[in-house]
């Protein structure tokens, strides 16, 4: 027979059990709403910068009360679903670099990242609205992206197709001049930039008394470190 100590250790036990396989549960369902109510937040800012958090609650099928849970304002909300969208994005970082070179592969996410902003327009102005009001400093949709184009940028470098002196903070910078820019205009700006952190090989020197050609374009042709002229020893 189990004595009384035994009953008793057995039945701690098993209330253990259950409390942890009830906060699992809660957990569970807790992320679960999280994730419902990003993905319909995403598909109403995409539609309307000003669109209803009631209705995004509805949509989403948890009260409304659940939604300030999770996001007690609504710029928290925004740059919850801004920085999920932006880390799907970068995601595709990786396999861009290992299918092109480096300069290319780093083009290639900001048509990803202007794709967005096409697809995305409400909730882009959103984001703006709220930064010019001093809101969210985006300060993690930012690391995210870092993150992305670090092994692009070393990579670049390495293999000479971006110029030595580019950092990711150059990266960062054509990156907040492509999100301000208007949306018909920002693919041909993203191309000027990135076409600025390409390494050019030095222009050969010009003859004595000889004048450059107006309208000649400054540096050499574009290439790789394996292009440059050796040095005269």
């Amino acid at each position: 027979m189990q004595g009384p100590r035994m009953r008793r250790g057995f039945l701690e036990t098993s209330d253990k059990a259950t409390t942890k396989a009830s906060q699992a549960r809660l957990r569970s369902d807790a992320q679960r709403n999280r994730d419902h109510i990003l993905s319909e937040a995403v598909v109403a800012f995409a539609k309307d910068a000003n669109a209803s958090l009631e209705g995004i609650a509805r949509a989403a099928g948890v009260g409304i009360g659940t939604l300030y849970r999770h996001y007690p304002t609504r710029a928290a909300l925004l740059e919850a679903a801004y920085r999920n969208e932006i880390k799907r994005l970068c995601d595709a970082a990786p396999e861009l670099l290992e299918k092109h070179p480096p300069d290319i592969a780093l083009a290639r996410l900001f048509d990803l990242f202007i794709d967005h902003m096409l697809a995305k327009r409400g909730m882009i102005e959103a984001m703006r609205a709220v930064i010019a009001a001093g809101g969210t400093p985006l300060n993690e949709s930012l690391a995210i992206f870092t993150t992305a184009v670090i092994p692009i940028v070393e990579a670049g470098k390495a293999e000479g197709v971006l110029r030595d002196d580019v950092t990711v903070d150059d990266v960062l910078s054509v990156k907040g001049a492509v999100a301000t820019a208007r949306p018909e205009k920002a693919r041909r700006l993203a191309a000027i930039l990135i076409d600025g952190l390409r390494y050019r090989a030095p222009e050969p020197p010009l003859p004595d008394g000889a004048k450059k050609p107006r309208g000649s374009p400054t540096g050499g042709p574009r290439g790789s470190r394996r292009n440059r002229p050796k040095k005269a020893r």
